[in-house]
């Protein structure tokens, strides 16, 4: 049970990076000091983690990978003068790769050194990374919560049979009441966990003029030394390349 705990709150943690890097407080790190230029690209660091931005007309896009490049934090803040659709299915992830190279372990590893030595650019391929829908992610985190559940349950198991087989029967009644109460108050925690996560999934909104949505998407990762976040606002593209070396 512990180890649900702890796998939800990393990933919980991930909704933390969204309120430290508001696009309200953006210009206490970067200077975006006329945002309604076209796009203008910058970035900064954020309690040692690198942030990307590109300010369009009054639209502001931040990305945030964090600790974890498969789960970025993404915040759009609008102040276009008029409301917009927004659709999690406009955001897609690229990695970079050489031509030729087939292995999965290697394919993506070498590309950001290459392409910052000067190497050509026709050497280079992209690979699109499929990301997760908000289904399909809920059900994973909770296919791991249960597989946590079931590993954690054994452990625990063990280690109360030992204890139990030593007490007395009024022991055993207590420390079987302890137990319950115990995994009530773990399963109430997870539950609580869930929901933080379910509520900070990126979900189809109405980005109205003033106002900032954020939150975050998550797909499979690679070894790999770069990845390219694209995001479609509008029906214009706006993408975000880090190199990991």
């Amino acid at each position: 049970m512990k180890k649900t705990i702890i796998y939800l709150c990393a990933v919980c943690g991930l909704l933390s990076l969204a309120q430290p890097i508001s696009a309200n407080k953006i210009n206490e790190n970067a200077d975006t000091t006329n945002l309604m230029q076209a796009k203008q690209y910058g970035n900064f660091i954020k309690d040692g983690r690198p942030v990307q931005y590109c300010a369009d007309k009054g639209l502001l896009i931040i990305v945030a990978p964090g600790n974890d490049y498969t789960k970025p934090v993404i915040v759009l803040r609008n102040k276009t003068g008029k409301a917009f659709d927004f659709n999690p299915k406009g955001i897609s992830v690229y990695a970079l790769a050489m031509k030729g190279v087939k292995s999965k372990d290697t394919r993506y590893l070498t590309t950001a050194k290459y392409i910052k030595d000067g190497g050509k650019k026709e050497n280079v391929e992209r690979d699109s990374l499929p990301i997760y829908s908000y289904s399909k992610y809920i059900s994973k985190v909770s296919n791991q919560q249960a597989w946590a559940n079931v590993l954690g349950g054994l452990a625990d198991g063990a280690i109360d049979a030992m204890v139990y087989n030593s007490q007395s029967t009024t022991d055993r009644i207590l420390l079987d009441q302890n137990n319950e109460q115990r995994y009530r108050e773990n399963a109430k925690e997870d539950e609580a966990q869930i929901k933080k996560i379910v509520d900070g999934y990126w979900k189809e909104n109405t980005i109205f003029n003033n106002t900032e949505h954020s939150g975050f998407v998550a797909f499979k990762g690679i070894k790999t030394d770069n990845i390219i976040y694209s995001i479609s606002v509008n029906g214009e593209k706006y993408e975000f390349t880090f190199y990991f070396n």
